[in-house]
């Protein structure tokens, strides 16, 4: 259950970061840093996402049969 809620909290977080990107892409077309700083935060979180994922499946906290 803690599994879950970890892959949706950083699903969210995902989410969060791309649509405040697209937030400053539209509002400050000048200044491009914000939005690059969260497209940066959104890979990384995507990224530790599936390495969490893998390390999970590796080490049998997560059953090949599903969350």
């Amino acid at each position: 259950m803690v599994i879950k809620a970890i892959v949706i909290a950083m699903l969210i977080g995902i989410f969060v970061s791309m649509a405040s990107a697209a937030v400053y892409l539209f509002r400050e077309r000048g200044d491009s840093t914000k939005m690059v700083k969260a497209l940066t935060y959104r890979i990384a979180l995507s990224v530790t996402l599936f390495l969490l994922l893998l390390a999970g499946f590796y080490f049998g906290i997560i059953p090949q049969s599903g969350i």
